[in-house]
């Protein structure tokens, strides 16, 4: 792919694979990832996910995330609402307390 100045000719899913592997060469302790994938319904949004989740692995990772599927493989997960944290701990505790989070769970798994 020919990259225009300033990534002017990359699509969105282009320009975040690039910005990954940007992150993967400077090897960073700390992680912050806020949105890192592309529309859910693309296949290369799928593949971006599983190479951000595998470069995250054994680092501290902050995720800001939208979508479930990010939040589910979290050892932590912090569920915010009006700038406050109103709930936390795993998916498994966070389901079974049957607050927020698992509204939002039962919303998206139908």
């Amino acid at each position: 792919t020919e990259v225009g100045e300033k990534g002017a000719r990359l699509t969105a899913e282009q320009s975040q694979q690039l910005a990954l592997a940007r992150v993967v060469l400077q090897d960073p302790s700390v992680l912050i990832l806020d949105e890192a994938t592309a529309d859910e319904g693309s296949s290369g949004a799928r593949v971006l996910e599983r190479a951000a989740l595998e470069v995250a692995r054994g680092r501290t990772t902050i995720i800001v995330a939208h979508r479930l599927s990010q939040a589910k493989v979290a050892d932590r997960i912090l569920v915010m609402a009006d700038g406050a944290v109103v709930e936390q701990g795993t998916h498994e505790q966070l389901v079974a307390l049957g607050g927020r989070y698992a509204q939002l769970w039962e919303a998206w798994t139908g």
